[in-house]
């Protein structure tokens, strides 16, 4: 049996103690900036490319999952989590690489294409918002434990 398999990068954006979610075009309900890694792109370029097209956010600070190895080469930034999802036929799945990220900006300028309906939620939001699904809630509440936002 053959998988289609992609790589997918979705990024939490908080601004002081919230977080960034949109709303969907196609599952109509709130997600983080995220979307599929395309050739030759590391998993944080697909990541940047994403806000950049989604927001027009540029003033990105990472949070990085693992500590600085101090190495004299490339280190690249840790995802929080990795999922492997299922999104729609048997054979469609996803692994999705989770990344935090802050920025000091509001003002959001996503390309003509992209969603136009964004949230900024505080963590109490996330916690009674009925438009999200269970894994996007508790992916965000972790991280704002994590983070301790």
């Amino acid at each position: 049996m053959f998988l289609n398999r992609n790589i997918t990068a979705t990024v939490y954006i908080f601004n002081e103690n919230k977080v960034l979610l949109h709303m969907h075009k196609k599952y109509k309900s709130l997600f983080p900036i995220g979307g599929h890694m395309e050739k030759d792109e590391l998993p944080i370029e697909t990541a940047r490319r994403e806000i950049k097209e989604e927001t027009g956010l540029t003033d990105i600070e990472w949070f990085d999952a693992a500590p600085d190895l101090e190495l004299q080469r490339g280190q690249l930034i840790t995802p929080y989590f990795l999922l492997h999802e299922n999104i729609g036929k048997e054979d469609d799945e996803i692994i999705d690489m989770i990344f935090a990220a802050r920025t000091h900006c509001w003002n959001l300028k996503p390309d003509e294409n992209e969603s136009k309906e964004f949230y900024w939620m505080a963590k109490e939001e996330i916690e009674q918002a009925i438009d999200i699904k269970p894994h996007i809630r508790n992916v965000a509440l972790k991280l704002f434990q994590i983070l301790k936002i």
